[in-house]
Protein backbone atom coordinates (compact mmCIF):
# COMPACT_ATOMS: atom_id res chain seq x y z
CA UNK A 1 0.00 0.00 0.00
CA UNK A 2 1.25 3.47 -0.21
CA UNK A 3 -0.19 7.07 0.22
CA UNK A 4 0.44 9.26 -3.12
CA UNK A 5 0.81 13.25 -2.74
CA UNK A 6 1.09 15.86 -5.65
CA UNK A 7 2.55 18.92 -4.31
CA UNK A 8 2.63 22.08 -6.62
CA UNK A 9 2.21 19.72 -9.13
CA UNK A 10 2.27 21.28 -13.09
CA UNK A 11 2.02 19.66 -16.12
CA UNK A 12 1.65 21.64 -19.62
CA UNK A 13 1.89 20.27 -23.67
CA UNK A 14 3.85 22.73 -25.35
CA UNK A 15 2.21 26.21 -24.22
CA UNK A 16 -0.79 24.20 -23.17
CA UNK A 17 -1.33 24.21 -19.52
CA UNK A 18 -3.69 21.32 -18.77
CA UNK A 19 -2.58 20.80 -15.20
CA UNK A 20 -0.97 24.33 -12.79
CA UNK A 21 -0.31 24.65 -9.34
CA UNK A 22 -1.83 21.28 -7.73
CA UNK A 23 -1.92 19.57 -4.37
CA UNK A 24 -3.46 16.39 -3.81
CA UNK A 25 -3.29 13.90 -1.00
CA UNK A 26 -4.54 10.38 -2.34
CA UNK A 27 -4.72 8.30 1.15
CA UNK A 28 -2.77 4.90 1.80
CA UNK A 29 -5.17 1.76 1.03
CA UNK A 30 -8.45 3.77 -0.40
CA UNK A 31 -10.10 3.62 -3.53
CA UNK A 32 -9.86 6.81 -5.05
CA UNK A 33 -11.62 7.95 -7.88
CA UNK A 34 -10.28 10.41 -10.39
CA UNK A 35 -13.39 11.95 -12.03
CA UNK A 36 -14.60 14.77 -14.28
CA UNK A 37 -15.15 15.31 -18.07
CA UNK A 38 -12.87 14.75 -21.10
CA UNK A 39 -9.79 16.39 -21.27
CA UNK A 40 -10.14 17.80 -17.29
CA UNK A 41 -6.76 16.26 -16.58
CA UNK A 42 -7.96 13.28 -14.59
CA UNK A 43 -5.91 10.42 -16.70
CA UNK A 44 -2.69 13.47 -17.00
CA UNK A 45 -2.83 12.54 -13.24
CA UNK A 46 -3.39 9.11 -13.38
CA UNK A 47 -0.03 9.06 -15.96
CA UNK A 48 2.22 11.17 -13.49
CA UNK A 49 1.87 8.56 -10.74
CA UNK A 50 2.91 5.79 -13.54
CA UNK A 51 5.81 8.15 -14.58
CA UNK A 52 4.68 7.46 -18.30
CA UNK A 53 3.92 11.31 -18.47
CA UNK A 54 6.50 13.29 -16.03
CA UNK A 55 4.96 16.58 -14.27
CA UNK A 56 6.56 19.64 -15.58
CA UNK A 57 6.81 21.37 -12.41
CA UNK A 58 6.14 20.37 -8.81
CA UNK A 59 7.03 16.97 -6.69
CA UNK A 60 5.24 13.37 -6.84
CA UNK A 61 5.65 11.25 -3.19
CA UNK A 62 5.04 7.53 -2.94
CA UNK A 63 5.08 7.14 1.08
CA UNK A 64 7.07 9.84 1.73
CA UNK A 65 9.75 9.52 -1.26
CA UNK A 66 10.45 11.85 -3.90
CA UNK A 67 9.72 10.01 -7.03
CA UNK A 68 9.09 12.55 -9.68
CA UNK A 69 12.29 11.47 -11.53
CA UNK A 70 12.22 7.86 -10.55
CA UNK A 71 11.46 5.68 -13.89
CA UNK A 72 8.39 4.16 -14.61
CA UNK A 73 10.29 0.36 -13.91
CA UNK A 74 11.37 1.35 -11.02
CA UNK A 75 8.36 2.61 -9.30
CA UNK A 76 6.02 -0.05 -7.37
CA UNK A 77 2.67 0.59 -9.55
CA UNK A 78 0.71 -1.37 -12.03
CA UNK A 79 -1.79 -0.23 -14.72
CA UNK A 80 -4.81 -1.41 -16.50
CA UNK A 81 -5.53 0.54 -19.47
CA UNK A 82 -8.98 1.40 -21.33
CA UNK A 83 -7.83 -1.02 -24.01
CA UNK A 84 -6.25 -4.08 -22.07
CA UNK A 85 -3.28 -3.92 -23.33
CA UNK A 86 -2.77 -7.60 -23.70
CA UNK A 87 -0.59 -9.50 -26.06
CA UNK A 88 -3.15 -11.81 -28.60
CA UNK A 89 -0.05 -14.12 -28.97
CA UNK A 90 0.45 -15.39 -26.24
CA UNK A 91 -1.79 -18.05 -24.01
CA UNK A 92 -3.89 -16.28 -20.57
CA UNK A 93 -0.82 -17.86 -18.61
CA UNK A 94 2.16 -16.10 -20.57
CA UNK A 95 0.42 -12.40 -20.85
CA UNK A 96 -0.24 -12.83 -16.75
CA UNK A 97 3.53 -14.25 -16.60
CA UNK A 98 5.50 -11.51 -19.37
CA UNK A 99 6.41 -9.04 -16.54
CA UNK A 100 7.58 -11.67 -13.94
CA UNK A 101 9.70 -13.28 -16.59
CA UNK A 102 11.20 -9.81 -17.35
CA UNK A 103 12.21 -8.76 -14.07
CA UNK A 104 13.57 -12.43 -13.66
CA UNK A 105 11.50 -14.07 -11.39
CA UNK A 106 12.09 -17.44 -10.28
CA UNK A 107 9.87 -19.29 -12.10
CA UNK A 108 8.63 -21.89 -8.67
CA UNK A 109 7.45 -17.90 -7.64
CA UNK A 110 5.91 -17.23 -11.00
CA UNK A 111 3.75 -20.29 -10.68
CA UNK A 112 2.81 -19.36 -7.02
CA UNK A 113 1.62 -16.23 -8.13
CA UNK A 114 0.06 -16.51 -11.07
CA UNK A 115 -1.89 -19.33 -9.71
CA UNK A 116 -2.85 -17.49 -6.68
CA UNK A 117 -4.15 -14.10 -8.93
CA UNK A 118 -5.78 -16.72 -11.51
CA UNK A 119 -8.19 -17.65 -8.65
CA UNK A 120 -8.93 -14.39 -7.75
CA UNK A 121 -10.18 -13.17 -11.06
CA UNK A 122 -11.98 -16.44 -11.94
CA UNK A 123 -9.45 -17.52 -14.70
CA UNK A 124 -7.33 -20.41 -13.82
CA UNK A 125 -9.59 -22.42 -16.13
CA UNK A 126 -8.41 -20.70 -18.64
CA UNK A 127 -4.76 -20.15 -18.66
CA UNK A 128 -3.95 -21.78 -21.32
CA UNK A 129 -6.57 -20.19 -24.14
CA UNK A 130 -6.08 -17.06 -26.24
CA UNK A 131 -7.33 -13.97 -25.46
CA UNK A 132 -9.51 -14.02 -28.52
CA UNK A 133 -11.43 -17.78 -26.93
CA UNK A 134 -12.53 -15.34 -24.45
CA UNK A 135 -15.14 -12.56 -23.73
CA UNK A 136 -14.39 -8.61 -23.17
CA UNK A 137 -15.08 -9.28 -19.38
CA UNK A 138 -12.46 -12.08 -19.30
CA UNK A 139 -10.00 -10.38 -21.18
CA UNK A 140 -10.45 -7.51 -18.69
CA UNK A 141 -9.61 -9.81 -15.61
CA UNK A 142 -6.49 -10.90 -17.97
CA UNK A 143 -5.31 -7.07 -18.13
CA UNK A 144 -6.16 -7.07 -13.90
CA UNK A 145 -4.23 -10.26 -13.28
CA UNK A 146 -1.30 -9.04 -14.95
CA UNK A 147 -1.28 -5.63 -12.91
CA UNK A 148 -2.07 -8.32 -9.79
CA UNK A 149 1.15 -10.38 -10.25
CA UNK A 150 3.09 -7.77 -9.69
CA UNK A 151 1.90 -7.28 -5.62
CA UNK A 152 2.41 -3.74 -6.54
CA UNK A 153 1.94 -1.17 -4.04
CA UNK A 154 -0.94 1.00 -6.27
CA UNK A 155 -2.96 -0.12 -9.31
CA UNK A 156 -3.75 2.60 -11.82
CA UNK A 157 -6.69 1.86 -13.61
CA UNK A 158 -7.74 4.22 -16.65
CA UNK A 159 -11.36 3.86 -17.70
CA UNK A 160 -10.81 0.09 -17.82
CA UNK A 161 -14.75 -0.79 -18.21
CA UNK A 162 -15.16 2.08 -20.85
CA UNK A 163 -15.45 -0.91 -23.54
CA UNK A 164 -17.54 -3.41 -21.82
CA UNK A 165 -21.11 -3.09 -22.06
CA UNK A 166 -23.36 -1.66 -19.79
CA UNK A 167 -24.49 -4.96 -18.01
CA UNK A 168 -21.16 -6.53 -18.05
CA UNK A 169 -19.86 -2.86 -16.84
CA UNK A 170 -22.20 -3.32 -13.83
CA UNK A 171 -20.81 -7.01 -13.02
CA UNK A 172 -17.38 -5.67 -13.23
CA UNK A 173 -17.89 -2.58 -10.91
CA UNK A 174 -18.98 -5.05 -8.17
CA UNK A 175 -16.09 -7.67 -8.58
CA UNK A 176 -13.32 -4.30 -8.58
CA UNK A 177 -14.97 -3.32 -5.39
CA UNK A 178 -14.44 -6.38 -3.78
CA UNK A 179 -11.01 -7.54 -5.32
CA UNK A 180 -10.08 -4.13 -3.49
CA UNK A 181 -11.63 -5.53 -0.23
CA UNK A 182 -9.49 -8.40 -0.55
CA UNK A 183 -6.15 -6.64 -1.43
CA UNK A 184 -6.38 -3.47 0.74
CA UNK A 185 -4.19 -2.29 -2.06
CA UNK A 186 -4.38 1.94 -2.70
CA UNK A 187 -6.69 1.91 -6.30
CA UNK A 188 -6.81 5.08 -7.96
CA UNK A 189 -9.13 4.77 -10.73
CA UNK A 190 -10.26 7.26 -13.69
CA UNK A 191 -13.50 7.43 -15.19
CA UNK A 192 -16.00 10.13 -16.86
CA UNK A 193 -18.88 8.44 -15.02
CA UNK A 194 -19.81 9.98 -12.67
CA UNK A 195 -22.42 6.88 -11.76
CA UNK A 196 -18.94 4.35 -11.55
CA UNK A 197 -17.22 7.21 -9.43
CA UNK A 198 -20.22 6.99 -6.81
CA UNK A 199 -20.59 3.40 -6.91
CA UNK A 200 -16.91 2.50 -6.29
CA UNK A 201 -15.25 5.13 -4.27
CA UNK A 202 -14.17 5.36 -0.43
CA UNK A 203 -12.94 9.13 -1.84
CA UNK A 204 -13.76 11.23 -4.94
CA UNK A 205 -11.92 13.52 -6.72
CA UNK A 206 -13.99 15.53 -9.08
CA UNK A 207 -11.73 17.68 -11.73
CA UNK A 208 -12.51 20.38 -14.24
CA UNK A 209 -10.33 22.21 -16.79
CA UNK A 210 -7.51 20.95 -14.92
CA UNK A 211 -8.52 21.82 -11.36
CA UNK A 212 -10.17 19.97 -8.48
CA UNK A 213 -13.35 21.00 -8.24
CA UNK A 214 -14.02 19.28 -4.60
CA UNK A 215 -12.73 15.95 -3.34
CA UNK A 216 -14.34 14.33 -0.26
CA UNK A 217 -16.32 11.02 0.24
CA UNK A 218 -19.38 10.19 -2.36
CA UNK A 219 -22.21 10.94 0.11
CA UNK A 220 -20.56 14.34 1.16
CA UNK A 221 -19.93 14.99 -2.84
CA UNK A 222 -23.45 14.24 -3.37
CA UNK A 223 -24.94 15.39 -0.67
CA UNK A 224 -22.53 18.42 0.14
CA UNK A 225 -22.01 20.40 -2.99
CA UNK A 226 -19.25 23.14 -3.21
CA UNK A 227 -20.28 24.84 -6.38
CA UNK A 228 -22.61 24.43 -9.19
CA UNK A 229 -20.42 22.20 -11.09
CA UNK A 230 -20.30 19.58 -8.63
CA UNK A 231 -24.09 19.99 -8.16
CA UNK A 232 -24.71 19.09 -12.28
CA UNK A 233 -22.10 16.59 -12.93
CA UNK A 234 -22.56 14.13 -9.64
CA UNK A 235 -25.80 13.07 -9.51
CA UNK A 236 -28.71 11.92 -12.65
CA UNK A 237 -30.96 14.13 -13.26
CA UNK A 238 -28.59 17.21 -12.48
CA UNK A 239 -29.41 19.41 -9.50
CA UNK A 240 -31.74 21.92 -10.98
CA UNK A 241 -29.96 25.64 -10.88
CA UNK A 242 -32.75 28.42 -11.13
CA UNK A 243 -32.12 31.94 -10.99
CA UNK A 244 -33.31 34.05 -8.16
CA UNK A 245 -35.31 37.47 -8.44
CA UNK A 246 -33.77 40.45 -8.58
CA UNK A 247 -30.31 38.75 -7.04
CA UNK A 248 -26.98 37.18 -9.10
CA UNK A 249 -27.32 34.73 -6.74
CA UNK A 250 -28.70 31.33 -7.59
CA UNK A 251 -30.65 28.47 -6.15
CA UNK A 252 -30.35 24.43 -6.73
CA UNK A 253 -32.34 21.80 -5.48
CA UNK A 254 -31.58 17.92 -6.91
CA UNK A 255 -34.84 15.96 -8.89
CA UNK A 256 -35.29 13.51 -6.48
CA UNK A 257 -36.07 15.64 -3.13
CA UNK A 258 -38.77 17.70 -5.12
CA UNK A 259 -42.40 16.81 -4.01
CA UNK A 260 -45.50 17.16 -6.45
CA UNK A 261 -48.73 18.24 -4.50
CA UNK A 262 -47.53 17.43 -1.51
CA UNK A 263 -49.54 19.85 0.82
CA UNK A 264 -47.89 18.10 3.72
CA UNK A 265 -44.48 19.02 2.84
CA UNK A 266 -43.08 21.60 5.21
CA UNK A 267 -41.18 24.00 2.71
CA UNK A 268 -39.91 27.11 1.94
CA UNK A 269 -39.89 26.76 -1.72
CA UNK A 270 -43.11 25.96 -3.41
CA UNK A 271 -43.91 26.59 -7.31
CA UNK A 272 -46.69 26.22 -9.70
CA UNK A 273 -45.92 24.05 -12.85
CA UNK A 274 -46.84 22.59 -15.89
CA UNK A 275 -45.95 18.92 -16.90
CA UNK A 276 -44.01 18.96 -20.18
CA UNK A 277 -42.69 15.37 -20.44
CA UNK A 278 -43.03 12.16 -18.21
CA UNK A 279 -40.11 9.15 -19.07
CA UNK A 280 -41.14 5.91 -17.03
CA UNK A 281 -37.83 4.51 -15.79
CA UNK A 282 -39.36 1.40 -13.84
CA UNK A 283 -38.71 1.71 -10.17
CA UNK A 284 -39.34 6.10 -11.08
CA UNK A 285 -40.34 8.48 -13.12
CA UNK A 286 -38.72 11.74 -14.58
CA UNK A 287 -40.60 14.84 -15.33
CA UNK A 288 -39.50 17.84 -17.25
CA UNK A 289 -41.78 20.63 -15.69
CA UNK A 290 -42.18 24.49 -16.77
CA UNK A 291 -42.30 26.76 -13.51
CA UNK A 292 -42.07 30.55 -13.12
CA UNK A 293 -38.59 30.72 -13.26
CA UNK A 294 -37.20 28.15 -15.70
CA UNK A 295 -37.74 24.51 -16.45
CA UNK A 296 -36.58 21.78 -14.14
CA UNK A 297 -36.48 17.95 -14.00
CA UNK A 298 -37.74 15.95 -11.29
CA UNK A 299 -37.33 12.02 -10.29
CA UNK A 300 -40.26 10.51 -8.10
CA UNK A 301 -41.81 7.60 -7.11
CA UNK A 302 -45.24 9.28 -8.31
CA UNK A 303 -46.48 7.77 -11.37
CA UNK A 304 -49.71 9.59 -11.87
CA UNK A 305 -49.18 12.93 -13.84
CA UNK A 306 -49.43 13.00 -17.28
CA UNK A 307 -48.13 15.49 -19.63
CA UNK A 308 -49.97 18.74 -20.11
CA UNK A 309 -51.03 18.16 -15.69
CA UNK A 310 -50.67 21.55 -13.68
CA UNK A 311 -49.38 20.63 -10.74
CA UNK A 312 -47.65 22.54 -7.54
CA UNK A 313 -44.04 21.94 -7.05
CA UNK A 314 -42.57 22.21 -3.36
CA UNK A 315 -38.69 21.82 -1.74
CA UNK A 316 -37.95 21.26 2.14
CA UNK A 317 -35.71 23.99 3.17
CA UNK A 318 -32.73 21.33 4.12
CA UNK A 319 -32.35 20.68 -0.10
CA UNK A 320 -31.80 23.73 -0.96
CA UNK A 321 -28.56 24.95 -1.89
CA UNK A 322 -27.78 28.68 -2.75
CA UNK A 323 -24.50 29.72 -4.89
CA UNK A 324 -22.44 33.23 -5.58
CA UNK A 325 -22.17 34.95 -8.69
CA UNK A 326 -19.07 32.80 -9.36
CA UNK A 327 -20.87 29.87 -8.78
CA UNK A 328 -19.83 28.85 -5.40
CA UNK A 329 -21.51 27.21 -2.96
CA UNK A 330 -22.85 30.22 -0.16
CA UNK A 331 -23.07 28.81 3.56
CA UNK A 332 -23.51 31.49 5.88
CA UNK A 333 -26.31 34.50 6.15
CA UNK A 334 -28.38 32.26 4.39
CA UNK A 335 -31.86 33.89 6.27
CA UNK A 336 -31.84 37.09 3.10
CA UNK A 337 -31.91 34.22 0.13
CA UNK A 338 -35.00 31.93 2.06
CA UNK A 339 -37.11 35.21 1.87
CA UNK A 340 -36.35 36.32 -1.73
CA UNK A 341 -37.64 32.85 -2.91
CA UNK A 342 -40.77 32.30 0.01
CA UNK A 343 -43.60 33.41 -2.01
Amino acid sequence: MAEIVFENVSKSFGSTKVIENLDLKLEDGKFTVLVGPSGCGKTTLLRMIAGIGPATGGKIYMDGEDISDVPPGKRNVAMVFQSYAIYPTMSVRENIEFCLKNNKVPKEERDRRIAKVAKTVGLEEYLNRKPSQLSGGQRQRIALARAMVKEPAVFLMDEPLSNLDAKLRATMRSELIQLHEELKTTFVYVTHDQVESMAMADYIVLMNQGKIMQQATPEVIYNDPDNIFTAQFIGTPPTNILPIKDNSNKLGYRPEKVQINNPETEVYYSRPGRILTKEMLGSEVIYKVEIPEGTIMIKSQQFNFKNGDEVTISVSKEHLYFFDENEDRIRENLDPLYNDIKR
